[in-house]
């Protein structure tokens, strides 16, 4: 069944006994909406319970078919352990991969950004795992119209919401209030968050004590001058404020080689790749740096694969996600992958071992 925004409030206002349980599947967007709607129960008297809780709430990811298993496999599990639960779904995962799967309600990105909305912020209380380790997840961007030719994100978030720098300088104050000691800042598409990266970075330093700002990704068109100068400039010895940005930036590329970040739609070339990360090399001390890369794309021949993996040694990457192409419903990458030779499965599992050996010994790179 679905339901909306209004419907959400009504179970939390009406069920019985007042407990629940939250798992969150996916990115770190993910994360900071399961706090948010887990905030939101425990506002409406609920409390947090892992025996036998009235609500589950479960927030999926689709974003790769491993992910969209796993999420299946999580609702269906827990709609048979708890029957008598209410399994409120939502998330990337479509609505049509949980037919026939019993006592569960399905709300979509959009009535759950409804609900987010009204209600930005959380406190430690909601026991998630990076409260307990002083870390508060801000997101400030939400939704994405880039399409990159692999990525089903678009499809399933495809409204554009971004947190005004003035609240986020309200939640920010009060996480340290509550404790929080570093916030972690993230979103579906840095690019699109309408006030600029760097205008928050540079408010929330200005106007909370927040210790330590990180992020859990960065795209690489939002390292601008204006970015690596305020961040260069909180990192000097003589700075009072010295180490409040931290010097690890994890930088989603993809790809090495041009004919396939073409190919994926993506907005740089290699050439940008090396200037931008060779300036941030230069002016931001001991950084460390991490990376995603997607091998076997449709048509990433050899020599494009070898092209990447000559990338991340050049950058020497501190840390690297590596994730195995796989077609995405609907994705122009997928009509791709049925007209070209299929790259198989053991070559894949091969180049991404040879990227994974690429990565140098880390200085820091925290569980982002």
């Amino acid at each position: 069944m679905k339901i909306n925004a209004e419907k959400f409030h009504r179970f939390a206002q009406k069920t019985t006994p007042a407990t629940f349980t939250s798992i969150n599947l996916g990115c770190r967007v993910n994360a900071a909406e399961t706090n948010q709607l887990s905030q939101t129960l425990l506002n409406h008297g609920f409390a947090p319970s892992s025996k036998n809780p009235k609500i589950i709430l479960i927030n999926t990811c689709a974003v790769t078919k491993k992910g969209e298993g796993e999420s299946i496999r999580k609702v269906k599990f827990y709609s048979k352990k708890y029957p008598r639960s209410h399994i409120l779904v939502t998330g990337c995962i479509s609505p049509q991969k949980l037919k026939n799967i019993k006592n569960i309600y399905f709300f979509n990105n959009s009535e759950k950004q409804k609900i987010l909305t009204k209600n930005c912020s959380y406190t430690p209380k909601i026991r998630d795992k990076f409260s307990s380790s002083h870390r508060y997840i801000l997101k400030i961007q939400s939704g994405c119209q880039h399409f990159c030719s692999y990525c089903i994100v678009p499809y399933r978030r495809p409204s554009l919401w971004s947190l005004p720098i003035s609240k986020a300088i309200d939640i920010v104050n009060q996480a340290v209030k509550n404790g929080y000691q570093e916030i972690i800042i993230t979103g579906t598409n840095l690019n699109l968050y309408k006030p600029g990266l760097a205008n928050l970075v540079k408010s929330l330093l200005a106007q909370t004590t927040m210790p330590l700002i990180s992020f859990g990704s960065v795209p690489l068109n939002c390292l601008n001058n204006k970015f690596i100068k305020i961040v260069t400039s909180y990192q000097l010895p003589a700075c009072r404020q010295a180490r409040r940005v931290t010097s690890y930036l994890h930088i989603p590329l993809q790809s090495g080689s041009d004919k396939v970040l073409k190919s994926m739609n993506r907005p740089y070339t290699r050439k940008k790749i090396l200037k931008v990360i060779k300036k941030c090399k230069l002016k931001i001390k001991n950084l460390s740096l991490g990376t995603d890369i997607i091998v076997g794309f449709p048509n990433e021949s050899k020599t494009d694969f070898l092209q990447t993996l000559n990338l991340c040694r050049q950058i020497g990457f501190n840390k690297i996600h590596v994730f195995r192409y796989s077609p995405r419903p609907g994705t122009s990458a997928q009509k791709l992958f049925q007209t070209l030779p299929k790259i198989k499965n053991s070559e894949k599992i091969r180049r991404s071992q040879f990227i994974s050996r690429t990565t140098l010994p880390s200085r820091q790179t925290p569980e982002h």
